[in-house]
């Protein structure tokens, strides 16, 4: 499995639209987000079409528009947003390769173990949430200074 820098991107752009006070539904600008991460307009203009897609997060037009988060954010997961971006944890290998010829016999056992390992990683991905994430980047946000 690897991670491309739209999984990056991504989860410190969630993170960033995690205002304080939850119960205002706030609509935040690609532009805002995209100087706050430090990341190119452009490409997190993309990476957001892929949230969307999968509902991770709303658009509205115009100039009060902008994106805002598709749930709360303790009901966002890390794989969710990892599969929103790069599609499947770890996909194994299918039994048809198309051609009309399965894989050998001996290749199964070891499909099983790929299939282990993918719900392994998934499983612990799952177990980090956008709220879980966003408040480990503020407690290690180098501006932060203590006397």
């Amino acid at each position: 499995m690897k991670l491309t820098l739209r999984t990056y991107y991504a989860v410190l752009a969630l993170s960033a639209m995690i205002d304080e006070s939850p119960a205002e539904e706030r609509w935040h600008r690609i532009e805002e987000i995209a100087t706050e991460r430090g990341i190119s307009e452009s490409f997190l203009l993309q990476v957001f079409q892929d949230l969307k897609k999968t509902g991770l997060v709303n658009s509205k037009r115009g100039a009060q528009g902008g994106y805002a988060l598709g749930r709360p954010p303790e009901k966002i997961n890390l794989a969710e947003i990892i599969e929103s971006v790069e599609g499947p944890i770890l996909p194994c290998p299918v039994e048809d390769r198309g051609n009309g010829t399965a894989h050998p016999e001996c290749w199964r056992a070891l499909d099983r173990i790929w299939e282990d390992v993918r719900g392994q990683v998934h499983e612990v991905a799952e177990g980090h949430t956008l709220d879980e994430i966003a408040k480990r980047l503020k407690s290690d946000d180098p501006k932060m200074y203590y006397i």
